[in-house]
């Protein structure tokens, strides 16, 4: 049973959104730890460079191209994991997509793909993982929310609130299965991170997406889901500044969320003149990696990744 070991050697891990930033850093620092990965994604050649990477660090990987909107691929996707492994211990949601830009300069096929993979790919995803952990007896849940489930941001107003749906959904399951010990969900909140996700979101801003600024490592959020997995707790979130405003919220909501609010919307976007497009949304990249190149300096980036599989280590090694 994995919350008595603690470790993840022959534990079967599934990470959705394995292609491309926090889900392929949350792959490959399972494969590091000797997990069994089944690993989903749209895009087929995406997600063969993550088995690929996966492989070289001694992991077993299961990949299963899968769009998460969709209710039977779903469902093949689960089928499939135990098909091969016997079983599901961990199930990482991390797939998301984004629109940027005003209510309304959007089309309504973009807001449907949206909240499809978003909203309704993530119940989907929590219904599967929760049928087999109730099956098997037990399982972690672990649901890759944002701290934009907490405060809005007016640049990017359909991803926030597709994000405060997976918060309302990650805290109604926990109660769901509050009597079930062995049954766990944890809701982990990146705040901003480096990752491919701003080039990809669908733009209708009139300006260049980009991280917020300090954008951390994936790598730093990978640890916090592998972290999560290990010992499952309500709420998880990393970095300084992601736990400041967190605390800053509790003492005073109100003029916190205008605060990060307005200073989160006007940092997701830099130079002006980007044109109007689906970026994304509708068709994955076919390929994919972990940063999006939005932190400065080569020392910084190291420092950030070096972090992020310290904390892995750090984790695995604390009593517990």
């Amino acid at each position: 049973m994995l919350d008595k070991r603690k470790t993840f050697p022959d534990a079967v891990v599934l990470v959705t959104g394995a292609s491309s930033g926090i889900g392929r850093a949350t792959a490959l620092a399972f494969a590091a730890e000797g997990a069994r990965l089944v690993l989903a994604a749209r895009s087929p050649g995406a997600l063969a460079e993550v088995e690929r990477d996966c492989r070289a660090r001694g992991a077993q990987v299961l990949v299963v191209p899968t769009d998460i909107g969709d209710p039977a691929a779903v469902e093949r996707l689960a089928h499939s994991a135990v098909q091969r492994y016997g079983r599901i211990d961990v199930w990482v949601e991390a797939a998301a997509v984004g629109i940027a830009g005003p209510l309304g300069s959007e089309s309504v096929d973009e807001i449907r793909r949206l909240v499809d993979t978003n909203v309704f790919g993530s119940v989907l995803c929590s219904r599967a993982a929760l049928t087999t952990f109730r099956r098997q007896g037990d399982g972690t849940l672990v649901l890759v929310g944002s701290l934009l489930s907490v405060f809005p941001n007016p640049t990017i107003p359909l991803y926030s609130m597709s994000k405060f749906a997976i918060r309302g959904l990650a805290l109604s399951l926990q109660q769901a299965v509050a009597r079930h010990p062995r049954i766990r969900v944890s809701l982990v909140l990146p705040g901003p991170v480096d990752t491919p996700f701003f080039r990809r979101a669908a733009n209708h801003s009139g300006r260049q997406l980009r991280a917020i600024p300090p954008a951390y490592a994936p790598e730093r959020i990978a640890a916090k889901i592998v972290s999560c997995a290990r010992r499952p707790r309500r709420q998880a979130t990393a970095g300084v500044v992601s736990h400041l405003a967190l605390v800053a919220h509790r003492l005073a909501p109100r003029v916190t969320e205008t605060v990060v609010g307005q200073w989160g919307g006007a940092l997701v976007t830099r130079a002006a003149g980007a044109a109007p497009g689906p970026g994304a949304l509708f068709d994955p990249p076919p390929t994919g990696t972990v940063h999006g190149g939005y932190r400065r300096g080569r020392l910084r980036r190291r420092l950030g990744e070096w972090l992020g599989a310290a904390q892995v280590r750090g984790h695995r090694a604390s009593p517990g």
